[in-house]
């Protein structure tokens, strides 16, 4: 699996493909204030990637430490192709909503 992008308290980190893709839909992962990192994990989903997520818990009390979103290298290329086609729906969906 290759890590495409990892969500912590500490801030995210994209690869580099990931981060231009998203680029080119207006979205900057580089400015706090207008990606919400959380927001996009349902696209990610739909476009194939997989969330693992990093955790520890003491007793019933759980601390999640990271959020990572993976793509299993053989299916790399069409996640980034269906992903930039979800993206797309979502911008005509909002546009329709206009």
């Amino acid at each position: 699996m290759t890590l495409i992008l990892k969500i912590t308290d500490e801030g995210s980190q994209y690869s580099d493909q990931l981060h231009d893709l998203l680029g080119e839909f207006g979205l900057d992962p580089a400015v706090d204030d207008e990606l919400d990192d959380l927001s996009l994990l349902p696209a990610y989903v739909l476009a194939g990637a997989s969330i693992r997520t990093e955790a520890h818990s003491h007793g019933t009390h759980m601390h999640v430490i990271a959020i990572n979103v993976e793509i299993a290298e053989e299916l790399e290329a069409a996640f980034y192709d269906a992903l930039g086609q979800v993206l797309e729906a979502g911008d005509e969906d909002d546009e329709d909503d206009d």
